[in-house]
Formats: structure tokens, C-alpha cells, sequence
């Protein structure tokens, strides 16, 4: 019940600040709901819940999200690193866009710039980036993605596929 009451107040969040789907002169708008429904391999089943709004100005994606009631505190990747040093020194934050269609985890675009709350179980979060023309594409295709990743879930405890269509 809990759940559905904090849904519903996203939901009606997004309408009363306009994140809803439109395309005006402002470029292209969407809204992104995050869930542990959609992590793959394995759903995480947690009551933790992100909302992402995103604006495409030709190809600028700008990005403005929350999150909250995370099982756990966000990954640090300085104690709890990937193999892949080079990776690793990508992984500024555990919040993150990939490349990868639904049901395919892809490699990673680029970690977001995040500002946590003192429980270090909720965050909001902000930033910009320029998608490459195959980067692009592959927002018009549906083969990008955000994934948040907590100590808890060190895969991901939340993900939400970008659909512009």
C-alpha cells in the first residue's frame, strides 16, 4: 500500500512540474521510472524507487532524477571496485547510463553527478551529456538504460530502460 501511495505521488509529481511525455519547443521531454522490477539478470526486490526526467536538445541529453528508500547505502566504488581498472576509474558514481537494450545489460555511458542525502539512502541527481550520433540511435532505439547500484544490490537495485518513442 505504502508503495503505491509513493507511485501514485511520483506520478503526480511529474504532472504538476510537466515531466510527463511532450515535445515542444523546449525539445523532446520524457519521464523514466526506475525499479528493482527491471534489473537484469536478477530482479531485486526492494521498496526503492527513482524517477528520471530527461530533455534532448538536439543531441544534449539533459537529466534531472530522484531516488529513495534504497536498501542500502550507494556502491563505493573505491572500496568495492570492478576488475576493469579502467572502468573503475569511470565509476565516479553509482549512478549510471548504459548502453543496452531491455533484458540485455550493455557497458557503461557514463556515471551521473549525484548529490546524497545525510542517510545515504536517497539522492537526487543532475547532469549533461553529448550523445554521440550512434549514441543517439540508440535513444531513438530504446538501447539505453540507468541503473543505480547500492551495497545491498551491487549489480543494481534499480534500473529504467529510456523509451523516446
Amino acid at each position: 500500500m505504502e508503495r503505491r501511495r509513493f507511485i501514485g505521488g511520483l506520478g503526480a509529481s511529474l504532472v504538476a512540474l510537466g515531466l510527463g511525455s511532450a515535445q515542444g519547443g523546449a525539445g523532446l521531454v520524457r519521464a523514466v521510472v526506475l525499479s528493482g522490477a527491471e534489473v537484469v539478470p536478477n530482479p531485486a526486490n526492494t521498496p526503492a524507487l527513482a524517477v528520471v526526467r530527461l530533455e534532448l536538445m538536439g543531441s544534449t541529453l539533459s537529466l534531472q532524477g530522484a531516488v529513495a528508500n534504497l536498501a542500502g547505502p550507494f556502491r563505493d566504488y573505491t572500496r568495492d571496485p570492478v576488475d576493469d581498472p579502467a572502468l573503475n576509474a569511470r565509476l565516479t558514481s553509482a549512478v549510471h547510463i548504459h548502453r543496452g537494450a531491455k533484458r540485455q545489460n550493455g557497458p557503461l555511458l557514463q556515471a551521473l553527478k549525484v548529490t546524497s542525502a545525510p542517510d545515504g539512502r536517497s539522492a537526487t541527481f543532475a547532469d549533461r551529456l553529448e550523445l554521440s550520433l550512434d549514441d543517439l540511435n540508440r535513444l531513438y532505439r530504446g538501447e539505453l538504460y540507468f541503473d543505480i547500484h547500492t551495497a545491498a544490490f551491487r549489480a543494481g537495485e534499480l534500473r529504467g530502460q529510456i523509451l523516446v518513442m
